[in-house]
C-alpha cells in the first residue's frame, strides 16, 4: 500500500519503486534457505536510500529488476509451501511491472506514449498478483486438518 501511495496518488515513481524493492526484500527473506545471506539482503534498502538521495530512478529501477529476478528464483529453487500460488502471484506482478515499464519509460524519455493501453493492462494483471502473493502467506496445511 505504501508503494501504491506513491505511485498512484503522487505520481512519485522514486519513492515508491524503493517501496517495492523492500517488499521484494522481504518476500526473499520469507523463503530464502540460509540464515547467513538475509542480512546481506537487508544492506538493499540501505542502498536504496543512497540511490533515493541521488535522485537516480533508472538505477533504483535496475535495483528494483534485479530483486525481482532474485525473487522469482528463489521462489522456484527453494519455496516449499504454496509454491504455485506464489511463482503465478510473481508472474502476474512481472507482467504488470512490463506494462509499468511499456507506459512510463516514453514519457520519462520525453517521447509520446506509444503503448496507452499498457495502463489499463497494469491493473489487470496487478490486483491478481497482489491477491496470489497475499494468499499465499496462508498456511492452508493448517486449514485442511481441521
Amino acid at each position: 500500500m505504501g508503494a501504491d501511495y506513491f505511485l498512484v496518488l503522487h505520481d512519485n515513481h522514486l519513492p515508491g519503486v524503493a517501496v517495492f524493492c523492500f517488499v521484494h526484500v522481504c518476500y526473499i527473506l520469507r523463503v530464502f534457505p540460509t540464515h547467513k545471506y538475509k542480512f546481506a539482503l537487508l544492506a538493499v534498502p540501505i542502498l536504496v536510500f543512497f540511490v533515493f538521495a541521488n535522485n537516480a530512478l533508472f538505477v533504483l529501477a535496475g535495483i528494483y529488476a534485479t530483486l525481482f529476478i532474485f525473487n522469482i528464483f528463489i521462489n522456484i529453487r527453494f519455496c516449499k509451501k504454496n509454491r504455485s500460488i506464489i511463482i503465478t502471484g510473481l508472474v502476474l506482478f512481472a507482467l504488470c511491472d512490463i506494462n509499468v515499464m511499456l507506459f512510463n519509460l516514453p514519457r520519462h524519455l520525453d517521447i509520446p506514449v506509444i503503448f496507452p493501453w499498457a495502463f489499463n493492462l497494469i491493473w489487470v494483471f496487478y490486483l491478481p498478483s497482489q491477491l496470489l502473493l497475499a494468499v499465499s502467506a496462508v498456511k492452508f496445511n493448517k486449514l485442511n486438518n481441521k
